[in-house]
């Protein structure tokens, strides 16, 4: 039976694995968005723009194959206009 799991496209590390469908890695991907931004805050940090790439791997009988990239931007609601509204 094939299960899912989460890389990192710049690292090529493994973040989540045995994921059991690939709605299952969506979640995952929400749940990592979440963490790193809930983090950041804590540390007083902003998030800036930072961009992650990952990979969605299905993975069966040992075999991996991409099958899903998805990009997370964290930072993106924190953007505030410089212009005044017209």
């Amino acid at each position: 039976m094939p299960s899912y799991q989460l890389r990192d496209t710049a690292t090529g590390q493994v973040l989540t694995r045995d994921l059991a469908d690939y709605a299952a890695a969506e979640a995952a991907l929400d749940r990592l968005d979440d963490k790193l931004e809930h983090d950041l805050a804590a540390n007083g940090e902003g998030a800036g723009h930072i961009r992650l790439r990952l990979d969605v791997e299905k993975v069966t009988a040992g075999t991996t194959e991409a099958v899903g990239h998805h990009v997370l931007l964290l930072g993106v609601d924190d953007y505030t206009d410089p212009l005044p509204a017209l």
